[in-house]
């Protein structure tokens, strides 16, 4: 039984959800349980459980299970625009009556701490400059998704006064990162296909952005910290950016030519309410600033990382995922048709290694957990080439005397990585990609996540296998591997299988 702390976090699919879930895995500090609404598969490295909509029926009572801090951030953000429908009735039903549920059951399991993600837009949706919003401001929430929060944080501040739970609130400011959506991702896309935006010249105003590996940091900071309890923080950046600002920092990050226009900021006003867009020309041209010296000065904490690198970091993001679905939309059709017509050919070789893997250990496959695309875990599929019960442990670090003698051959003529063309078939992996890690390898996770690695599928071969780069070096490992990703394309592609095929590279060697 582990002695670490176990988390339950809600809406570990969403954008704030997942990167949460990402830096847990990787720090490895804290045992994970993730709430879901469809379990198809378990992990060793995050507890899964199912849990139907967050309403005031939800039963939580297995995903609470030995929990000590619940990490809440599912909610409903949206409402579909139909006059029968009332938004805020149907914003309460999940952010409030579902939110309460949650943290009451948590209450009565001895859960100790209760970190719910709230909104800026409890504050308001705008500040004049130099006027930020600090945790004394007078809440005014002016939409139904605002109020709904708002109500959440009543009810969790009076359930703290009546039970042992304590509370932490968190109100972040406008939330960016990598694949991101919404309107940032729209700036994005804009500035990338050099369309002369109209808000360029809007630099009289000022707004507080959090990037999300900021506020993930925020957050894992609030899990343990004393100094937490029952209280509520305004999160952001601290380097506020006006709109001209911010997409001067997106053509830089994207390597474009900012084309964007100055107009003037009445005309886009006065054009945004004709076509009832007002809301989106507020938060463009408005000032919505946020004090954070609470959260400084409280639980000494500070944001890693700035505005500008931030911005440049999404947006770079951006690109390298746009460039790589462009030069590679035809990876998963090869993928698909080589792994077939290989299982195909290879049969008797797959059956004969199996029959020989019998007499050999008595277990033919070997299958083991590995961290997939976007950290998610799948089931690696290989012919076993070390004894039974040899350690679960990264090639590099295996003893050579565990390699049997049909192993050394498997190993030897590659063999061995034949059944994971299962794998590529499944959508698991691909022919050329980074090679699969385990979730304990914690110092390569941490090094692939800073370079994006886990944005594509994992492979069988690739540039670090053909240039003798193994696990061993986690940092060169990662940087090896985002060359080939950055670089990807068709003649690549082909020639990583040529050389691999041809018996170059060193594969998962063991030392």
């Amino acid at each position: 039984m582990s002695n670490k702390h176990r988390l339950l976090l809600t809406g570990a699919t969403g954008f704030v959800g997942s990167a949460i879930q990402k830096r847990i895995v990787a720090d490895g500090s804290y045992d994970l349980t993730i709430a879901v609404r469809n379990v198809n598969e378990q992990s060793d490295a995050v507890r899964i459980v199912k849990v139907d909509d967050l309403t005031t029926s939800t039963d939580w009572s297995d995903a609470l299970k030995s929990v000590d801090v619940v990490v809440h951030t599912a909610a409903r953000v949206h409402v579909m625009d139909d006059k029968s429908t009332d938004p805020l009735t149907e914003f309460r039903k999940v952010n409030v009556k579902g939110t309460l549920n949650l943290a009451r059951q948590a209450a009565d399991s001895g859960v100790k701490r209760f970190i719910f993600i709230s909104s800026i837009k409890v504050n308001g949706e705008g500040t004049k400059i130099g006027k930020p919003y600090t945790e004394g401001s007078k809440p005014n929430p002016t939409d139904p998704y605002g109020i709904s929060k708002y109500e959440a944080e009543q009810g969790l501040l009076k359930l703290a006064e009546t039970t042992p739970l304590e509370v932490v609130i968190i109100r972040p400011s406008l939330v960016y990162g990598e694949n991101v959506k919404g309107n940032f991702y729209s700036l994005m896309k804009w500035t990338y296909k050099g369309v002369p935006l109209p808000i360029g010249g809007i630099k009289q105003n000022l707004r507080s952005l959090v990037s999300v590996d900021n506020l993930v940091d925020f957050i894992v900071t609030c899990i343990e910290h004393p100094n937490a309890k029952n209280e509520v923080f305004l999160i952001s950046d601290d380097d506020d950016i006006s709109t001209a600002g911010l997409l001067e920092e997106i053509s830089k990050g994207l390597g474009v030519k900012n084309k964007a226009v100055n107009i003037p900021v009445e005309f886009i006003n006065t054009a945004a309410s004709a076509v009832g867009k007002s809301g989106v020309a507020q938060r463009l041209s408005g000032s919505l600033q946020v004090d954070i010296s609470k959260a400084k000065n409280l639980l000494d904490w500070k944001p890693k990382y700035s505005t500008s690198e931030s911005i440049q970091k999404t947006a770079k993001s951006y690109k390298s995922n746009l460039m790589a679905s462009k030069s590679m939309v035809l990876q998963r059709p090869l993928d698909i048709m080589f792994s077939a017509t290989g299982l195909v050919v290879a049969s008797p070789l797959l059956i004969g290694a199996t029959a020989i893997g019998y007499l050999d250990t008595g277990s033919p496959l070997f299958i083991q957990e590995r961290v997939g695309k976007d950290q998610k875990p799948f089931k690696l599929v290989k012919f076993r080439t070390m004894k039974v019960d040899t350690a679960s442990v990264a090639s590099h670090l295996a003893d050579n005397s565990s390699i049997t003698k049909l192993g050394k051959v498997l190993r030897k003529t590659k063999l061995d990585e034949l059944p994971q063309l299962i794998n590529v078939l499944k959508g698991e992996m691909s022919l050329v990609g980074p090679r699969p890690n385990l979730f304990n390898q914690e110092e390569l996770i941490k090094a692939r996540t800073d370079q994006g690695v886990y944005d594509v599928l994992p492979g069988i071969t690739g540039l670090a296998q053909l240039s003798g780069v193994d696990m061993s070096t986690p940092k060169l490992l990662a940087k090896t591997d985002k060359e080939m990703i950055d670089n990807l394309n068709l003649k690549n592609y082909f020639y990583y299988i040529a050389r691999t095929a041809l018996g170059k590279g060193s594969g998962d060697a063991v030392k």
